[in-house]
C-alpha cells in the first residue's frame, strides 16, 4: 500500500507501510531515493508520477529500502552496502554503479550530492538536495528508533557520521528522514548525536526485547531510539 505526497514542484514522497521513499525530479532526469519495501512497482511508480527517466539511487542496504530494484537497469549506491548487505545477491540482473563520498549527480538544474555516514549500515548515505537545502538521511536521521545491531552496523562510526553532517549544517534547512517524522529540522544531526552518547553512557539501563530473533537492547533517548 502506498500514498503519494507532492512536497514541492518537482520533489515527492512515496509512503510505503512504515517506510517512505522518495523522488526527485530536475529538467534532465529524475532520482529515485530508495525503492520500498514489498514495493516491486516502485520504478512503475515513479514513472508515473515524472516523464524524466528515472534512475535508483539508495541510501543503503536494507530491505526495506530496496524492493524495487529488480525493475531497474542500475543502481546507485556504496559498495559496501551493495556487497556487505546482500544486495548484489538479491539483485544480480541490476548493474552496480558505485557512489562516493562528494559526487555530485547533475538532474539538470537540480543537483544532488553524496555524503558517506557509515553507521547504521557500513555503507550508509546521506544525499544534499543542494538547491532546495534538503538532506535526506535515509534511516540514520529519525525521530524513530535506529538499528544497530548486527553485522551490517558500524556503531563505532556513528558519532563521526553525525558530526560530519553537522558540521555543513549550513547547507541545509531540513531533513527528511525515511521512518518517523518526515520532516525533521535542520539541528536534527545534532539531537540524534546527543541522543547516541546518551544511551551509549546508560546502555546497561535499557530493556532487552526480541528483534526479528535477536536480544536487544530498547534505548531510548531524548529525540530518538537506539537498538543496540
Amino acid at each position: 500500500m502506498t500514498e503519494i505526497i507532492k512536497m514541492d514542484d518537482n520533489t515527492w514522497r512515496i509512503e510505503n507501510e512504515f517506510v517512505r521513499f522518495f523522488l526527485l525530479e530536475g529538467t534532465k532526469q529524475a532520482v529515485l531515493i530508495d525503492s520500498g519495501f514489498n514495493c516491486e512497482n516502485a520504478k512503475e511508480i515513479a514513472e508515473g508520477i515524472t516523464s524524466k527517466p528515472v534512475i535508483l539511487l539508495n541510501t543503503h542496504g536494507d530491505g526495506d529500502h530496496t524492493s524495487g530494484t529488480a525493475a531497474f537497469a542500475e543502481i546507485y549506491m556504496t559498495e559496501e552496502d551493495y556487497y556487505g548487505c546482500q544486495v548484489a545477491e538479491r539483485y544480480p540482473n541490476t548493474k552496480f554503479r558505485k557512489i562516493t563520498d562528494g559526487e555530485v549527480i547533475d538532474l539538470g538544474e537540480r543537483t544532488i550530492r553524496i555524503i558517506t555516514i557509515p553507521g547504521h549500515t557500513k555503507g550508509s548515505v546521506a544525499i544534499l538536495d543542494v538547491e532546495a537545502r534538503r538532506l535526506f538521511a535515509g534511516d540514520s536521521i529519525q525521530n524513530g528508533n535506529i538499528f544497530m545491531f548486527g553485522d551490517k552496523r558500524e556503531p563505532e562510526a556513528f558519532e563521526a557520521a553525525m558530526n560530519k553532517l553537522i558540521a555543513i549544517n549550513d547547507e541545509y534547512d531540513s531533513i527528511i528522514g525515511s521512518h518517523g517524522d518526515p520532516v525533521l529540522d535542520g539541528d536534527y544531526a545534532q539531537k540524534v548525536l546527543e541522543s547516541w552518547l546518551d544511551v551509549r553512557s546508560r546502555v546497561a539501563e535499557f530493556p532487552m526485547i526480541d528483534m526479528h530473533g535477536a536480544q536487544v537492547k530498547d534505548c531510548r533517548g531524548k529525540y530518538c531510539g537506539f537498538y543496540l
